[in-house]
């Protein structure tokens, strides 16, 4: 399902991930929830994790893990989560890049919540 949306400022995205939030973390589903993120560079994508990991409650700075591919962190006190995951797949060439990151387990753990940014360089892999 392709969902947009259109946010002006910081606060109306805030506002935004917080239902956002609050729809997701009461699925329950088989797999990892990825949220597959699109856009020309400089559109937000990156700043909208940011702000998903201010919902919830990570302490950590979230920066774009442009060159190392792939970040985690740990989430605390969510029923739904333990680990978000944040990936930029810009760099990759191919989808065999993704088997030394173990991807296919990232995927495959209903605890974590995945953030792919460009995530259209590595559709066929996702749920």
């Amino acid at each position: 399902m392709e969902t947009k949306i259109t946010v002006n400022n910081l606060e109306e995205l805030q506002a935004f991930v917080q239902n956002f939030v609050a729809t997701f973390t009461t699925k329950a589903q088989e797999g990892a929830l990825v949220v597959a993120l699109s856009g020309d560079l400089g559109a937000g994508k990156t700043t909208l994790v940011q702000a998903l990991a201010r919902s919830l409650k990570i302490t950590e700075v979230v920066t774009s893990p442009t060159f190392t591919i792939m970040k985690s962190y740990q989430i605390t006190g969510n029923e739904s989560f333990s680990r978000l995951v944040h990936m930029d797949a810009y760099r990759l060439e191919s989808l065999e890049e993704l088997k030394p990151l173990r991807f296919d387990e990232v995927l495959a753990n209903p605890q974590n919540l995945v953030c792919v940014e460009w995530a259209e360089k590595i559709a066929p892999v996702l749920p």
